[in-house]
């Protein structure tokens, strides 16, 4: 939906000045009084009814649960002593096995080389077992076991090799942790003894299997943090929510308040603490918060709005009027009328910003009534914001801003407010069936009934509320236009009466601009109505404008250029004195007043050149209209349609080359005339402009065949 243009000036706020609706420390000031307002709105509803009690005290009253609510330390707890009781996981790294092995092969293997030398000594052989042994091995021996081992036999080595294989094996297959390595080195001792009986190794063997195999027992099994701690997050989540339940007894009369019913009471929010400023701190946050929000999307995405106070000022009446009428609607919450906040009329200000502002603003502003709504209507479940009523609220208003898209009729805000109506009984009844606990079959219907009546409500008030916004903001909405445009309006029966031909050129004139305007989205409607009054002015001398003086004598002929061109530039004058006295919006007066422009009257002061005999006399200035310019587009474009629609019906031949020609001369001209310098036209658009003007004209003025006379009577048959 297209924004609105600019309020006028002529209703109840007249007396606001340019500066003061471009002034911005007025545009913050604005916002500060909405937000102070909007604050001491919600101020009592931050919090539920609260109770005043202490540990150790005796509780002067029975305190039952108002919802049902996650008791978290309660829960937290059950879950910390869930996760202690699973134990630590270990896992075996068969590579630390593998590689003790293939250790214990390596070493048997150098050992063997070494012995069967017979080229080295014995303290030679000693030096390189130890050279061996602490490289693969370990370096912890004593002395004199080297001595031993390279005095085995190759038979005894083999042995040897075998067992401390089988026996490192065993054990490291069973898994080793660290703190067991020194219980599973000693686990070597007995494994030896089980093995004398089967295996006869002399003590020299014995002595080197046993430091061998305890050497080779290293820690296989190691603590696995990721695992050990996914099973007591498991074991965490299997733990279900521990409740406090609705209608549960948290503290009964005359009892003795303990640690625990005292924390619930927290929990739960019931506590009054009388130097407990932080809420109200934190719903000044949530406010400021809305509201910076609010102020950077207006300024970003309505520039219209941003720059004009006085547009501010309508939004925030708007968002006012419907926070007040919510917060009467709280009143009556109770427990027999607990769901009375679906008859929150947030319909009303999205409707009403829909119809006089724009209907994207009036969805986002949607989204800020629905927070309002969550926290007027928290009481019966004792949260600061009670979703179901925001969810219900966003969903309802917006709808209502969606069905009064381009709406052109008064009841079409009925047909709106059946829509939201509608739209609010979804969720009204998907929240019951999610939330059945909440509410019996009575308590749906007297939702639904609510829900329906909030629809209807806002309409109504809308409906209500709709004119007094249109006259003190002089706001120009699409049906206060359609009004406008009735052919029964006092002055459109004056302008046909007086001026026929005026009327017809305001009519040509207005299905030009429409099309035009809408071509570079502008509002169409607006350039179709301002043309309807464009000409008003020419009523008081009718008898002087070319199109009403049918077959009879032209008065101008008879009088000095000078007077004529008087006579004409005052029809503008005089048409936005007309349009005051009825009270017609400022943007009709606008269009009316701005049309010409500033153009000169050609036809006046090329007779007056011909008449002065001193030609220098004659000032064009003189024969110029007096303004101002236009100073929007709407304007701009029924000045355009003017001039072509007066000059394409003097052609003798409408031809669409012809028409062409005459449409793009006659934007060119007022383009090198400066006519659109205060206007945001651009090239770009003037083009559209002049083809859609091309396109319509074409319409009007396609051929036609010619029909035959009919044939005489009695005449010959050839």
């Amino acid at each position: 939906m297209k924004e609105k243009k600019e309020p006028s000036s002529t209703g109840a706020l007249s007396w606001f000045t340019d500066r003061w609706k471009t002034s911005i420390r007025m545009h913050l000031l604005l916002y500060a009084i909405f937000g102070i307002a909007f604050y001491l709105l919600l101020i009592k509803h931050i919090l539920p009814e609260r109770v005043e009690i202490q540990t150790g005290m005796v509780s002067p009253e029975t305190i039952v649960s108002p919802v049902t609510k996650i008791d978290l330390t309660a829960t937290e707890e059950a879950k910390k002593q869930a996760a202690e009781k699973v134990d630590r996981v270990y896992a075996k790294d068969d590579r630390l096995t593998n590689q003790q092995i293939d250790k214990i092969d390596r070493f048997f293997a150098d050992i063997r080389k070494i012995l069967s030398d017979d080229g080295l000594s014995q303290a030679e052989k000693e030096k390189q077992v130890k050279t061996v042994l602490n490289e693969t091995i370990s370096d912890d021996f004593p002395e004199s076991f080297y001595h031993t081992l390279s005095t085995l036999s190759p038979e005894a080595l083999t042995d040897v090799r075998l067992k401390a294989r089988e026996i490192v094996h065993d054990i490291l297959e069973k898994g080793v942790r660290q703190s067991e390595l020194k219980e599973k080195r000693e686990s070597v001792d007995d494994k030896i003894l089980a093995t004398m009986i089967e295996n006869s190794l002399d003590s020299k063997a014995r002595i080197v299997l046993r430091e061998i195999a305890k050497k080779s027992i290293v820690a296989n099994e190691f603590y696995d943090v990721k695992q050990t701690e996914q099973l007591r997050d498991a074991a965490r989540e299997a733990v279900r929510p521990i409740p406090i339940n609705k209608g549960q007894i948290i503290v009964a009369l005359g009892e003795v308040v303990t640690e625990d019913q005292y924390r619930k009471l927290e929990e739960l929010g019931l506590l009054r603490k009388d130097s407990n400023f932080l809420p109200h701190l934190g719903l000044g946050l949530l406010v400021i918060s809305m509201l910076s929000a609010l102020f950077f999307y207006i300024r970003r995405f309505h520039r219209s709005v941003f720059r004009n106070n006085a547009r501010l000022l309508l939004l925030f009446s708007v968002l006012l009027l419907t926070l007040v009428g919510m917060k009467f609607i709280a009143f009556g919450q109770n427990l027999e009328w607990s769901m009375i906040g679906y008859l929150a009329p947030v319909g009303l200000g999205t409707m009403l910003i829909t119809l006089l502002l724009n209907m994207e603003l009036a969805i986002v502003c949607a989204m800020l009534l629905a927070v309002a709504a969550s926290m007027l209507f928290n009481g019966e479940n004792h949260l600061l914001f009670d979703f179901r009523y925001g969810l219900v609220s966003l969903i309802s208003g917006t709808a209502a801003a969606f069905a009064l898209t381009d709406v052109r009729k008064r009841g079409a805000i009925l047909q709106a407010g059946a829509v939201a109506a509608v739209a609010s009984m979804f969720p009204i009844t998907a929240l019951h069936f999610m939330l059945p606990s909440e509410g019996t079959w009575t308590v749906l219907l007297q939702s639904l009934a609510f829900g329906a009546l909030s629809g209807l409500f806002s309409a109504v008030l809308t409906m209500g509320f709709l004119p007094y916004f249109e006259t003190v903001f002089g706001i120009l909405s699409p049906m206060r236009l359609i009004e406008l445009s009735n052919p029964n309006h006092p002055l459109l029966r004056q302008l046909l009466i007086k001026t026929p031909g005026t009327y017809h050129h305001s009519i040509m004139v207005g299905n030009l601009s429409e099309a035009a305007a809408e071509a570079i989205g502008a509002d169409g409607l607006l350039a179709r109505v301002g043309s309807y009054y464009h000409d008003i002015g020419k009523t008081k001398r009718p008898q002087f404008f070319i199109e009403n003086q049918l077959k009879r004598l032209n008065p101008h002929d008879k009088i000095s250029p000078n007077l004529s061109k008087t006579i004409i530039i005052s029809h503008a004058r005089d048409g936005v004195e007309i349009l005051k006295q009825h009270k017609i919006p400022k943007q009709i007066q606008d269009i009316a007043a701005q049309h010409h422009g500033t153009t000169l009257i050609k036809y006046f002061y090329y007779k007056a050149l011909q008449q002065e005999r001193d030609g220098d006399q004659v000032r064009q200035e003189d024969y110029r209209y007096p303004g101002p310019k236009a100073q929007f587009k709407e304007a701009a474009i029924v000045g355009i349609c003017d001039c072509v629609e007066a000059a394409v019906r003097s052609l003798s031949r409408p031809t669409p080359s012809r028409i062409q020609n005459m449409v793009n001369k006659i934007i060119r001209d007022r383009l090198e005339d400066g006519q659109f310098n205060e206007c945001d036209l651009t090239l770009k658009e003037l083009e559209i402009i002049a083809n859609s003007i091309c396109e319509t004209l074409q319409g009007i003025f396609h051929s036609r065949i010619e029909y035959p006379e009919e044939p005489v009577k009695g005449a010959k048959q050839g």
